[in-house]
């Protein structure tokens, strides 16, 4: 499996370490049989109060070592990884999402025909940043067009739309209130507006959705996470509903050869503590993913220990030596501590999962729990031992491959 080029910063950090570990002499990797007692201690620990936990080796597909991993527990935001499955089943990670808006057959009419981009942006600054579709933008581009056309500023507007979100909606129509144009709205198919289309007046495009689910699984973004699941369960013909995202998940896991049975999802980020997931349900998931071409990006996309996203404050103080070496996705709830991705164990990388989801409610628990689980990964993560650093001027990945890009420019 090949790592996804880290941004510039993010390499800097993980080369840094990882060049003083490999320059120093390396520690060997520990065997799987060493491997079991550092995790069954962790599994004991009152810090993790008993968690669904599981490692596998993603070559052999080897469970080496489980503990109640098929008690179903909270999973938090881990379950974000199978939103992007989901999708990414319906979806090539080129895809991007238009919205294209035009005047319409009657006067003071706009047609919206959107595609339910899940990214759009509210503030300008952060849109133009990012890459975003700019709604404060939208709306400009669309009343001067409108203003023009009337010849003089309008005051009343018929928006008629396809396939946008009610915020996103609600939205645009302040924002044409406080310029004191009185709006009314119609839903109307996909079909239907661009039937209803006169002149074009814009098209804006998301960025891909690769650099999108990056972000969500980065930054674990919970309307991310939601609408992506949502998104998946109306590709796959169950309605652009809650309720066809428990489907949808249990359709993936099931295409996936991976069991459904026991499943309980009602959002796609995770947020809800009716959720349920085992650790070996997730493991698995992981473990057919891996090595699919069609799900490979979700990979790259997962913060790294000590370096991105949810990640970036993980390790430094707790277990200093797996910096750069976890590769995961975080879940937290009130009373939740999750982790669920990849560990760099030497020539050898694992699978792993864990679910803390009996610990006492607060702060402080969860503190601990994290750094049970810091601690117990930095026991058996290991660097990739080469017999020299890379060559001068050339920055290579974990597993050695040249870093050719940043993806963290657009978000």
């Amino acid at each position: 499996m090949k790592l996804r080029p880290l941004s510039i910063a993010s390499v800097g950090v993980a080369l840094v370490v990882l060049t003083a570990t490999m320059t120093s002499g390396a520690p060997a990797a520990l065997k799987s049989s060493a491997i079991s007692p550092i995790l069954k201690s962790a599994a004991t620990s009152k810090a993790l109060a008993n968690p669904g936990m599981i490692l596998i080796d993603p070559v052999t597909g080897e469970i080496i070592f489980e503990n109640s991993s098929t008690s179903f527990r909270k999973p938090a935001s881990l379950l974000k990884i199978l939103s992007a499955t989901a999708l990414l089943t319906y979806l090539t990670p080129d895809h991007r999402f238009t919205t294209e808006i035009s005047t319409g057959a009657e006067p003071n009419t706009l047609i919206i025909a959107g595609s339910l981009d899940p990214w759009m942006e509210r503030r300008n600054s952060v849109a133009t940043k990012m890459g975003r579709v700019s709604l404060p933008k939208l709306v400009t581009s669309a009343l001067k067009k409108l203003d023009a056309d009337n010849g003089e500023p309008i005051k009343t507007l018929r928006i008629e739309y396809a396939s946008m979100y009610s915020v996103d909606l609600d939205f645009i129509k302040a924002q044409f209130k406080e310029r004191d144009v009185k709006v009314s709205t119609l839903k109307v198919t996909s079909a239907e507006a661009r039937l209803y289309a006169k002149e074009s007046i814009a098209k804006f495009q998301s960025p891909p959705l690769q650099t999108i689910m990056d972000w969500m699984l980065l930054w674990s973004d919970n309307t991310l996470g939601d609408r992506m699941a949502t998104y998946a369960a109306m590709k796959a013909g169950y309605g652009y509903t809650k309720s066809g995202i428990e489907k949808v998940f249990v359709k993936t896991l099931t295409d996936l050869e991976v069991d459904p049975t026991g499943l309980n999802a009602v959002d796609g980020s995770g947020l809800s503590k009716s959720n349920k997931v085992s650790a070996r349900m997730m493991g698995q998931l992981l473990l057919k993913t891996y090595g699919n071409e069609k799900y490979r990006t979700i990979y790259g996309g997962l913060p790294i220990g000590g370096v991105s996203g949810t990640l970036q404050d993980r390790f430094i103080k707790s277990a200093p030596s797996a910096i750069g070496l976890v590769r995961a996705k975080t879940g937290t709830l009130n009373g939740t501590v999750s982790l669920a991705g990849y560990v760099q164990g030497g020539d050898q990388e694992y699978i792993f999962v864990a679910i803390a989801d009996q610990i006492p409610r607060g702060t402080t628990a969860a503190k601990a729990a994290r750094t049970a689980l810091d601690k117990v990964l930095a026991k058996f993560a290991k660097p990739v031992v080469t017999p020299s650093p890379s060559p001068s001027n050339v920055v290579e990945n974990l597993d050695g491959t040249t870093v050719t890009s940043d993806p963290g420019s657009g978000g």
